[in-house]
């Protein structure tokens, strides 16, 4: 019950529980032991004392000179306090100062005084949301008020003690065992107290504890604002319970708004019996409302020992953001030096922020790069910025080379309203070589192109609508010059009835598709002044136009699903009208007057081509299952057969343009396609039928233990529809032409496809094997397929091994520098195994390695190999990376230029990481599953 009169509500509001206050106006200064009074609340809400006659029938404190309820002088300031605490016949108490950046042991053995409980002694849940090396955790007590939000100055004193006294007229309550003063959320433990009435404050001694927010603050002597809560506590040891942090202070002052202010403070993430590392400073501020802190003349020491020093720093008491330094990163290669990176982290409000990235490169100068991220109810983005004047002259006679290095871009998703999305992804370089010659930290990699694009979709509740616009710009001097499609505008949907069953579909595009051919000339080497020809040259014929596509799909089917299966008929009509444009160098190759680009699949140019097919597929499956038990565990198994015919007749199509169509690699998925091709200038003609099977076998938990499946293609004619390099006119010219070197395409007129099998195996919840394998029965060859092994335990996410096997044997792919699509080129050919791991050695220590090794050129890609340590506190990794440098070719050979480093990090939890943060970029890249592993450690 809360004494809480409007006369001291604001001045001095006291509730006195247990027995403890005398409240009549006394005589004279101290109440005689012989008139004690036990008090104890009516049911009024008045308070019902009686008179205790014994003085031995109140335990008395026996109290010291240096007790605040002696009202000597020790209790008029904390530092005297603190020194006359440590009288004679008393153990002088051991000083913050002297514990090297440890918990004070003189206080609790286990360090239960700071709320650290042992990890055996904590529940699961506890443990989860722990470091895994972490041998237990800061875990505030549940008490009452903890979740009280009433302002300080609103809220009524609550206070408890065993014993007490009252001198009225110095209006000075004296308390002492176990004393708890308790005001909103905040909560104050000594064993002896005074408060002053008059002036608001109170005065406590011995086994000070301030808790308030997830705070604790403890103490020898504290001083207390009662109508604020501003306090002063001596000789001080603090934690934050949910960040994990500790630290300690010659004295530390919380304020009214709960910033704690630290003199000769420490800050550290490590557990009380660690001094592994301590940021110390004069003077130290956390704010736990911005969840950041600063430090004046702040060294880093590492087992008390410092490594550096800084006039000032501003650092993270949580995981919330805040305008400062990142931790820098360094590097060394043979294109820039050594680079120093210090990113400066800009928090201009809570939907948008800034990052400024200065890169020093001892050979090229200052590299300026800067991102501004935004987020708005509608919208995200993100605006990109780099700039150097570059200083090393090696390509200065190289084409389409400046020294002046810029790059800029932006990127964003708009939802207008419910219906219209609007989205931009445009980066523009100021030359071919910049990703060749700069690293970037805006998470642009290193592509063979920039993507400049812009659209605007409207989704209808049938249909959706898009306009986009795109184009490219190189970033190589080695691959031909893309097409732009400036515009293209699609629209794809179905009727809004359904007669009969019957789904009305339909699918129309019209798109600009234009280029300027670069034929120029290139080097490729620094060392070699050889300039080679842009493989823009060797564009021919018809690849040399530029032209309008328009295209239309209306299709009818008839889906009939049932639980057991389903059976769809579905026809389509496809019409494509082009208006095309070429150049007379284009024209002159048609029409056989260059002898360096003869017209070997007699191509005819009309600039108004156009072409008209029917499809029709018959797409099947039944679904069966059954229960089984297979090694005692008992299954859902079920079996999926499917089957497709499809039938699309033969149109020659080879004197169309092929603006943006490849053909799909060989694999499961393409027996339930409708076309071989990518994009719309090639229509596969086909008289086939697609059978396959799935197999699944479920756990009764729902856990898929195992999915299978095989199938083939059976043709019923040839595949007459190629890309421009394989028809069998061009075949057919081209080896008569050329008997020493003969070119084919020897999967056109099989009778039936490769076999394809796909599949993935689970052992249990923490490996698995997933393969994709492609055999080809008229070759007796294996064309591709894969393998790969995943092991990462649920239990234990620290371990983590891959093991992984791909070939592929044939593939086709336009080829640059001939300007023609190639089949079984060795040069493209690919047989790789990938190993790496993330495996503990020993506790805390764990190796870390990759080998990525290519047989086809007998070489290795990528080899790293290092170990990683790590603690509740600090992290460390050395790794030691060799890597090829693709540089502008294709396609790795036995000369590709290769480079290697050696990388050094080191992470201190509760600070960031303080070097090498590049080593999180090519771990989360070469390793599977190192991003979980890491995710599972915060």
């Amino acid at each position: 019950m809360a004494v809480n009169f409007p006369v001291f509500r604001r001045k001095f509001p006291l509730l006195v529980t247990g027995g403890l206050l005398a409240i009549q106006p006394l005589a004279t200064v101290t109440a005689a032991p012989g008139e004690q009074f036990a008090c104890q609340p009516s049911a009024s809400g008045a308070w019902d004392c009686s008179s205790q006659n014994s003085a031995s029938s109140v335990p008395r404190p026996q109290h010291g000179a240096s007790s605040v309820s002696a009202g000597g002088t020790a209790a008029a300031s904390g530092s005297k306090s603190s020194s006359s605490s440590s009288s004679a016949g008393e153990e002088p108490k051991q000083l913050v100062t002297e514990s090297s950046g440890r918990g004070l042991k003189s206080r609790s053995s286990d360090y239960s005084h700071l709320d650290w409980i042992p990890r055996d002694k904590l529940t699961a849940a506890q443990q989860a949301e722990m470091g895994p090396y972490c041998s237990g955790a800061y875990v505030e007590p549940t008490r009452p008020g903890m979740n009280d939000k009433t302002p300080n100055d609103e809220a009524p004193t609550y206070v408890s003690a065993k014993v007490s006294r009252y001198e009225q007229e110095k209006q000075v309550a004296t308390l002492a065992g176990n004393v708890v003063l308790r005001q909103g959320s905040m909560q104050v433990e000594a064993d002896e107290a005074n408060l002053h009435q008059a002036e608001n404050r109170g005065e406590l001694v011995g086994n000070v504890k301030l808790r308030d927010n997830g705070a604790l603050i403890v103490g020898d002597h504290a001083e207390l604002q009662l109508d604020n809560g501003a306090a002063k506590i001596d000789n001080a040891e603090y934690v934050m319970h949910q960040a994990q942090i500790r630290g300690s202070a010659l004295y530390a002052k919380r304020q009214e708004d709960a910033i704690i202010q630290l003199k000769d403070g420490t800050y550290t993430r490590c557990e009380p019996s660690s001094n592994a590392w301590v940021l110390k400073g004069n003077n130290i501020k956390l704010n736990p409302a911005t969840g950041f802190g600063t430090a004046t003349n702040a060294t880093l020491r590492v087992k008390d020992i410092p490594v550096f020093y800084t006039p000032y720093i501003y650092f993270p008491i949580d995981n919330r953001r805040q305008s400062g330094f990142l931790a820098p990163s360094f590097a060394s290669s043979t294109d820039t030096g050594f680079t120093l990176t210090t990113p400066y982290y800009f928090n201009l409000a809570p939907n948008y922020d800034a990052t400024l990235y200065p890169h020093y490169m001892v050979k090229r100068g200052l590299l300026m790069e800067g991102e501004f991220r935004y987020l708005t109810r509608s919208s995200e983005g993100q605006v990109n910025a780099a700039y150097l004047n570059d200083k090393n002259d090696d390509r200065e006679d190289f084409p389409q080379y400046t020294d002046t290095r810029w790059l800029y871009g932006w990127k964003n998703t708009s939802g207008l309203d419910s219906r219209w999305l609007a989205q931009v992804d445009y980066t523009r370089i100021s030359d071919p070589y910049y990703f060749q010659d700069l690293d970037t930290s805006l998470g642009i990699g290193t592509p063979t192109y920039v993507n400049q694009q812009g659209s605007l979709t409207y989704r209808g509740d049938s249909y959706t609508a898009r306009l986009n616009a795109q184009s490219y710009q190189l970033a190589t001097v080695t691959d031909v010059t893309p097409y732009d499609r400036l515009p293209q505008l699609t629209l794809d949907g179905r009727l809004p009835f359904n007669p009969g069953g019957l789904n009305f579909t339909y699918s129309t595009e019209a798109v600009r598709f234009d280029r300027d051919l670069d034929e120029g000339y290139y080097r490729i080497d620094i060392d070699n002044p050889t300039l080679y020809p842009r493989p823009d040259t060797n564009i021919s014929g018809l690849a040399r136009a530029n032209g309008d596509r328009f295209h239309a799909e209306p299709g009818i089917s008839l889906p009939m699903n049932r639980s057991w299966g389903f059976l769809t008929p579905t026809v389509k009509a496809l019409y494509t009208k082009y208006d095309l444009d070429l150049d007379s160098t284009g024209k002159n190759q048609l029409a056989g007057k260059d002898v360096l680009h003869p017209n070997y699949g007699e191509v005819s140019f009309d600039s108004s081509p156009d072409r008209s097919l029917g499809l029709a597929k018959l797409d099947s499956g039944l679904y069966f299952d059954r229960d089984t038990t297979i090694g005692g565990t008992k299954f859902r198994q079920t079996l999926e057969p499917r089957a497709m015919y499809l039938y699309v007749p033969y149109k020659d199509q080879d004197d169309l343009p092929t603006f943006d169509t490849g053909e799909f690699t060989f694999s499961y998925d393409s027996l339930w396609r409708e076309n071989r091709f990518t994009g719309r200038d090639r229509i596969g003609d086909a008289n086939q039928l697609s059978l396959g099977v799935g197999t699944r076998f479920i756990e009764d938990n729902g856990f898929e233990r195992a999915y299978l499946a095989a199938g083939q293609i059976y043709y019923f004619s040839d595949r007459r529809v190629q890309l421009p390099g394989l028809t069998d006119t061009y075949i057919r010219n081209y080896n008569a032409v050329h008997p020493n070197s003969t070119v084919d395409n020897a999967d056109a007129d099989t009778w039936r496809s490769p076999y394809a099998l796909t599949g993935i195996y689970r052992f249990n919840h923490d490996w698995f094997a997933s393969s994709d394998y492609n055999w080809n029965p008229n070759t007796h060859q294996t064309d591709n397929g894969n393998l790969m092994f995943h092991y990462q335990p649920e239990a234990d996410p620290r371990k983590v091994l891959n093991v992984g096997y791909r070939y592929r044997a044939d593939s086709k792919r336009f080829n640059p520098n001939t300007g023609q699509f190639e089949y079984g080129s060795d040069e493209y050919k690919i047989e790789q195994h990938d190993f790496s791991f993330i495996w503990p050695v020993l506790p805390q220590w764990a190796a870390i390695g990759r080998w990525q090794f290519d047989y086809n050129q007998s070489r290795t890609l990528e080899a790293f190999g290092g170990f990683e340590y790590d603690s509740c506190c600090w992290k460390l990794r050395l790794i030691n990376r060799y890597w090829v440098d693709y540089d502008d070719e294709q396609f790795v050979t036995s000369t590709s230029k290769a480079d290697h480093g050696v990388f050094l990090q080191i992470v201190l939890k509760g600070l960031g990481g303080v070097v090498g943060n590049q080593v999180e970029g090519f771990l989360d890249q070469g390793i599977q599953g190192y991003r979980q592993r890491e995710d599972n450690a915060m």
